[in-house]
């Protein structure tokens, strides 16, 4: 019989440092958000947002969302195994599936897959071709190193300049405030990121093209479990975990 169990997973698991080390360790911090009320809804932007397939979850966390027990959520993400992505319980396996991604949260799970290239070269130029404008460059002071800076953009910049659509815009600005409305949401609650405070670029090139029929049920399932991947083995005090913790917290 194959040993599917890697010893080394073993030893950096949340797991092993509680019961064998005898560490008390804290919640992991959830990074995961509703859509926010500071990003308003307009409903000229239902049209394009239903061309991508996301309306009905953008109808269903664009309203209220529970609060998410961190405690819990922890102690299942406590219990993960990056080898077989799955729980391991006392009473066996148990797992999210794509089924349950279509009935808990209503995205899609056949289309094509979200692949595409994840280089950043010059994305702010792409960024201000698709939305008109991308967050300003760092000042670097007179002989300073310039910083790398993520391919990303903060929602606190994002709810600044997109919060709310002007009364007469035309056509292409309403198409405009409605990506970014989408990149907003997503990457608050689909695709939240271990920080939980900036939307990635490559997430707004995603909708690019509104009839794509993207498969955003398994491209939330794949992140989720790459999210649990890494907050299985995070030990620190500001340790977080990232993915649609709306999705995690229902099933479980």
């Amino acid at each position: 019989m194959v040993w599917l169990l890697n010893n080394v997973y073993d030893i950096e698991n949340r797991a092993y440092f509680m019961s064998e080390k005898k560490m008390e360790l804290t919640p992991l911090k959830i990074r995961s958000h509703g859509a926010s009320s500071v990003m308003h809804y307009d409903e000229r932007y239902t049209p394009y947002i239903e061309m991508t397939g996301l309306l009905p979850f953008v109808h269903l966390v664009s309203r209220s969302t529970p609060n998410l027990n961190a405690a819990a959520v922890t102690a299942l993400i406590d219990r993960w195994r990056p080898e077989t992505h799955s729980f391991h319980l006392r009473t066996g396996e148990t797992t999210v599936t794509l089924q349950d991604v279509s009935m808990i949260t209503a995205l899609l799970i056949e289309g094509k897959p979200l692949c595409m290239s994840t280089d950043s070269e010059g994305w702010r130029q792409q960024m201000e071709a698709l939305i008109g404008m991308s967050p300003q460059e760092p000042e670097v002071e007179d002989g300073g190193k310039k910083d790398r800076v993520p391919a990303s953009a903060r929602f606190t910049w994002i709810a600044a300049n997109f919060a709310h659509c002007p009364e007469d815009a035309d056509d292409e600005v309403i198409q405009r405030y409605a990506r970014v409305y989408m990149w907003y949401v997503i990457s608050r609650t689909i695709f939240a990121d271990g920080t939980g405070k900036n939307a990635p670029w490559m997430w707004l090139k995603a909708l690019t093209v509104f009839d794509n029929k993207f498969s955003w049920g398994s491209a939330a399932l794949a992140y989720l479990y790459q999210q649990l991947d890494d907050a299985c083995r995070r030990t620190t005090k500001d340790g977080g975990v990232g993915g649609c913790m709306l999705l995690l917290s229902v099933w479980s």
